[in-house]
């Protein structure tokens, strides 16, 4: 088992890998460290963006909305970020039973209105990337009402394969576009399919959710809020 870690790790991005990896780490440190992750994370994309004027989209999963997103968001909206957000509730499955084949349909999605379908950034955040198929799946949705000039594919961990695998899903036109933000890179997964030491196992679980359905009915916090001020803003 080899992990390799990328120019954007750091001493504290490892210590907080190392929690998510860390099966005797509770529910609560696991949403903190992810949420530390997130803001990581953040600090390092708006170092990447030309100017706090920029148009920027940020999507993830329901999962990770509430902590790895969240983390994100924070540094970009105190820098003065406009960011418009969208999460997406997926479910994935190996289709007739075939291990091979994953796909994961989108069940529901939250999306805010754009000024403007042209941004100059879309980031697309997972909490791992390992077979693709969410992140590919939310990505061509995103594509279909959004034009960037830049996509950003974040996760903290990505299994070996997993960009190349992506950017195969992909016209040129788009996967040029594609840069990945990552902090470690991991070459093994165990027969369920799940990354060694990746983040520690089943996320859905690690965050606190019984299941794939459970996870699935639970409105984050962030959509609850935002939507909130989206109807606000509406209002007046």
């Amino acid at each position: 088992m080899t992990r390799s870690y990328s120019s954007l790790s750091n001493h504290q991005t490892k210590i907080l890998l190392a929690k998510l990896a860390d099966l005797n780490t509770s529910e609560k440190a696991y949403q903190e460290a992810m949420m530390n992750l997130g803001l990581e994370f953040g600090s390092a994309i708006f170092k990447r963006i030309a100017s706090s004027e920029s148009t920027i989209h940020l999507a993830c999963t329901v999962e990770d909305a509430d902590f790895l997103a969240k983390g994100i968001l924070n540094p970009l909206e105190h820098n003065n970020c406009k960011v418009s957000f969208s999460c997406f509730w997926n479910k994935r499955f190996s289709p007739f039973e075939e291990q091979g084949l994953k796909v994961a349909p989108i069940l529901r999605q939250y999306q805010e209105p754009l000024a403007n379908k042209r941004v100059q950034y879309l980031i697309v955040v997972k909490s791992i990337i390992s077979g693709a198929c969410v992140v590919r799946t939310n990505l061509t949705n995103l594509i279909q009402d959004i034009e960037p000039e830049k996509i950003f594919i974040v996760a903290p961990v990505l299994y070996k394969g997993a960009p190349e695998k992506l950017k195969s899903s992909f016209d040129k036109s788009i996967y040029d576009k594609f840069e990945f933000f990552y902090f470690a890179e991991d070459d093994v997964r165990d027969e369920r399919g799940i990354v060694e030491p990746g983040i520690g196992g089943d996320v859905y679980q690690r965050l606190g959710f019984k299941d794939q359905d459970h996870k699935n009915k639970y409105i984050p916090n962030i959509v609850r809020e935002r939507r909130k001020r989206q109807m606000v803003s509406v209002a007046y």
